[in-house]
């Protein structure tokens, strides 16, 4: 199966070249981007095709992923479902719930696969958190706490007009379709407060905190602010905590890594399964019609309404109702 990567400007396209060039049966076809000096860069060091135009980028594939600006992910995923290829999405799924139910409903209408990269469903303790959460090993769960803390990523990320919004937009979703995933419950009130005052001169939100409950009654904090200094030793990280009625566990998603300094830099090297060759994996069975764990069009559409309450929240200072 070739796959077409639309857009290089997202950080995570490097760990989805890697992962199509891994997984068995997949070839990068090529990699499109309306910003030539950044796509070309890329499609170089990933030893493929550059291509400026996204038709010709269409016909040469059977999937793509899509990795650009959070609001050009409609354009480039309605494109590639028109021209009949199956898409992986890079998260968000959209900026709105609208436009991220129009993609979902027009996957239907093409009998194609529009699945949302949510890797933490193929992250080895997050896999085996759930199977504990299903045994019941901590009873019936109570209450989640995460925590989804990073550096702030710069760049377009913290243009509102390319991004769609700020930590809340960037890191709410992880944990929201995990505690989604862990529980098979969906949300139904958010709370939130956001603001702007660690990253210096932005004005986008840095900072926040989000409380949900769910239909089912479990409820949950996240913290998605961007708090990691660059001194930093690593990005950030996800840790979640499930309090159940007969115990607690805890997940840290990223533990497995090794931290190297050197006279200008501090590096971490991940040494724990790769989740993006499980998702291409998991992308291609789907394809096949195979049951897998991979998020789908709709998971997006559930992610996007809370980060949508979220940000009506903290404008309006009120609960929101999903």
């Amino acid at each position: 199966m070739r796959i077409s990567i639309l857009s290089a400007a997202h950080v995570h396209l490097d760990a989805f070249a890697a992962a199509v060039k891994l997984c068995p049966g997949t070839e990068l076809a090529g990699i499109y981007d309306d910003d030539a000096h950044r796509g070309k860069k890329k499609a170089a060091e990933h030893s493929t095709i550059f291509y400026d135009d996204l038709g010709a980028a269409l016909n040469e594939c059977e999937a793509v992923i899509v990795c650009s600006e959070n609001v050009k992910h409609d354009e480039l995923v309605l494109a590639a479902l028109e021209a009949n290829k199956h898409v992986l999405c890079e998260k968000p799924l959209a900026v709105s719930t609208k436009s991220a139910t129009i993609m979902a409903q027009k996957a239907i209408e093409q009998d194609a696969v529009l699945a949302t990269a949510f890797p933490l469903r193929f992250n080895t303790p997050a896999v085996q958190m759930k199977r504990v959460i299903d045994q019941k090993q901590i009873g019936d769960v109570l209450a989640f706490h995460g925590k989804n803390p990073g550096q702030c990523p710069k760049g377009w990320f913290i243009d509102k007009n390319l991004s769609g919004g700020g930590a809340l937009m960037d890191h709410i979703v992880h944990l929201a379709d995990l505690m989604r995933w862990l529980t098979g419950a969906e949300v139904t009130r958010v709370f939130a407060e956001a603001d702007s005052f660690l990253v210096p001169c932005i004005t986008i939100d840095d900072v926040g905190h989000v409380q949900l409950e769910f239909e089912n009654g479990i409820i949950a904090d996240i913290d998605p602010s961007w708090s990691r200094p660059v001194g930093y030793p690593t990005w950030g990280g996800i840790d979640l905590r499930a309090t159940g009625t007969e115990g607690a566990i805890d997940l840290k998603a990223y533990a497995q890594n090794i931290i190297q300094h050197n006279s200008t830099k501090t590096v971490h090297h991940n040494f724990g399964d790769f989740e993006y060759l499980h998702m291409m994996n998991a992308f291609v069975e789907t394809i096949r019609k195979n049951p897998t764990e991979l998020a789908t069009a709709w998971d997006g559409v559930a992610a996007t309404k809370i980060v949508e309450a979220a940000y009506l929240s903290a404008r309006e200072h009120v609960v929101v109702e999903i």
